[in-house]
């Protein structure tokens, strides 16, 4: 019998693993959008293009090594930002002994590690009685996420999508048993402020919609080194290290005369950008840029109105010795720990 996609049990690693090969044992079952299901690829070459067949025909293919990603796009949970940003940025610190939890997140130090905690993940369609899919992705580590907000009501007003590559290091069948669905809090544009470089875009009224994204640029080659391990012949990652990162902010406002922004541009006038959301005061999410300069302001339009694009240009500080951090609150421990 063929199976429905809304059949599907998604497993996120809540924990850190303790090395890329070593499965995780604690998961979060969580709720997503997008209708995507991860896909193992076995990569093989060919003997096409090698000299001394006497034509330029395929007769032989060769094992090379698994491929593994997908995206998961959802609503802007306090728990799924808090999941996300902790392995996307990699510096994880929590504190407090009972609900609500602390969480002060910031990029990895380079001097210290290249490589981001790495998580597993779990997918299951039950079929007929039995699965039609039953993976666990063990070693996997976040290439990018964004944070995207904007008017209008509902849960869709903020999401949240992030992208994760794995080893190719898979179980079949995953032998885990995913807990129930996690109670999460979602988060509303209705309750976010946004401040940049002294400017309450909250309290003027004039925000519309923005995104806060980090990209990672992991060495996905590099991971293929000598000795790295295989998986049923064909090569698998044994590490995953960070390239150069690109953290992004963007914001649409209406436009005002004069336009402060254009002025801010032109001057290259800094100063820190916050946005903040919460669901209650148990559960919210902080985004802070401790020094903010504008990169690109672009005239634009929203429902007949007319506004400003502005791109940010977020800059390291060796006072916070950080280029971004993320504060979050939510009742759920041990994530990345």
């Amino acid at each position: 019998m063929p199976a429905r996609i809304q059949q599907l049990i998604l497993g996120l690693g809540k924990g850190k693993q303790a090395s890329i090969a070593a499965a995780g044992a604690t998961f979060l079952r969580l709720k997503k959008l997008d209708t995507v299901l991860t896909t193992p690829k076995p990569i093989f070459e060919n003997d096409a293009a090698e000299i001394g067949k006497g034509h330029e025909f395929i007769t032989q293919t060769f094992p090379s090594h698994y491929e593994v990603a997908n995206r998961i796009e959802k609503y802007a949970s306090a728990e799924f930002v808090t999941w996300a940003c902790a392995f996307g940025l990699g510096n994880v610190a929590q504190t407090g002994s009972a609900a609500p939890y602390t969480y002060t997140i910031l990029p990895i130090n380079p001097g210290t590690t290249l490589e981001l905690p790495y998580f597993s993940i779990v997918e299951q369609v039950a079929e007929g009685g039995g699965s039609a899919v039953d993976n666990l992705y063990v070693g996997c580590a976040i290439e990018d996420f964004t944070y995207q907000f904007t008017y209008g009501p509902g849960r869709a007003s903020p999401k949240l999508t992030v992208n994760w590559v794995g080893s190719g290091l898979l179980t079949t069948p995953s032998g885990i048993t995913v807990p129930a669905l996690t109670s999460e809090n979602n988060m509303l544009a209705a309750g976010m402020t946004l401040s940049v470089n002294g400017v309450d875009y909250v309290g003027t009224k004039r925000i519309l919609s923005g995104s806060v994204g980090w990209k990672n640029n992991l060495l996905l080659n590099a991971g293929f080194f000598p000795g790295s391990d295989l998986q049923n012949g064909l090569q698998v990652r044994g590490r995953m290290e960070v390239g150069a990162r690109v953290p992004s902010f963007q914001f649409t406002v209406r436009l005002l005369a004069g336009s402060p922004e254009y002025t801010t541009l032109v001057n290259q006038t800094t100063g820190t950008a916050t946005l903040s959301v919460q669901h209650d005061a148990n559960n919210s999410v902080t985004f802070t840029f401790p020094q903010m300069a504008f990169q690109v302001a672009e005239n634009a339009e929203a429902d007949g109105i007319v506004a400003v694009t502005v791109t940010g240009a977020p800059q390291y500080t060796n006072a916070q010795n950080t280029v971004m951090s993320v504060t979050t609150l939510c009742g759920i421990a041990g994530i990345a720990q």
